[in-house]
């Protein structure tokens, strides 16, 4: 009982502190954005480095979900409606598996590298300059994520499109005019909002998690390996949980 309870105030202060990093963050906005060079620079790392991982991924996942779509759907003589993976790409799978990707690539590399600083007593060194870390550190990579997140999404998207309809075509014989006709006629306004409000909440908890391990890191190489695991770890998580949460909220409306 007493380690249970030792896990939740554990949990709790944690909780606290993430909070009071983010709110800390969006009020340095305005700074961050003065440093346009550093927030250029993380928008870059954040998006123009991901695009390739970000395609390939897409393309396969298109091709997967409709692979096994078109299986199914072939027993019931419905392969017709093989269009409609679609939406379960744009909805769920696009935002989901891209964030899954940003939270390996990005929010490790966001934990690694503030927790490098938080070991080798660079962050000290900001302090002493009158710099406030948080603004300097985590506030451009909070903008970034956020902003490069739907961006990613809405490419990943157009790789899954496209490898779905190759793959509707080659096993079930739909073409691609067939595929994305369908697709159109039931993609809705909504829908689309639903998948750019999980990705920018999907960017915001990445860069949030890698920055709280960076700043939390301890213990030397070994720390900083430590964080950077657990940053991808819990960021994962909090991706299922807040994909839960939001999807329930957003369908309530």
């Amino acid at each position: 009982m007493s380690r249970i309870l030792a896990y939740g105030e554990t949990l709790c202060c944690a909780a606290a502190d993430v909070g009071e990093l983010t709110w800390d963050s969006v009020r340095h906005f305005g700074e961050a954005v003065r440093r346009h060079k550093l927030l250029t620079k993380q928008c870059l790392e954040a998006g123009n480095r991901s695009l390739l991982v970000v395609a390939v991924f897409g393309l396969f996942v298109g091709l997967i979900l409709v692979l096994y779509g078109a299986d199914q759907l072939q027993r019931f003589g419905q392969q017709k409606f093989i269009g409609l993976t679609g939406l379960a790409i744009v909805v769920e799978f696009g935002p989901v598996f891209t964030a899954f990707i940003l939270a390996g690539r990005i929010g490790s590399a966001y934990a690694a590298e503030i927790g490098t600083m938080r070991v080798s007593e660079e962050i000290d060194a900001l302090h002493s300059m009158g710099v406030n870390p948080v603004a300097y550190l985590a506030s451009p990579r909070l903008i970034a994520c956020m902003l490069l997140t739907p961006a990613l999404v809405i490419f990943a998207d157009f790789f899954a499109m496209l490898g779905g309809a190759f793959m509707a075509w080659v096993s079930v014989r739909v073409t691609p005019n067939q595929f994305f006709q369908l697709f159109w006629q039931h993609l809705t306004v909504e829908e689309m909002t639903r998948s750019m409000v999980k990705a920018v909440a999907f960017g915001a908890i990445i860069a949030i998690t890698g920055c709280y391990h960076g700043f939390k890191t301890t213990g030397g190489a070994e720390g900083v390996g430590r964080s950077t695991t657990q940053s991808v770890v819990h960021s994962l998580l909090a991706i299922l949980v807040a994909d839960y949460f939001i999807s329930k909220l957003l369908l309530a409306i």
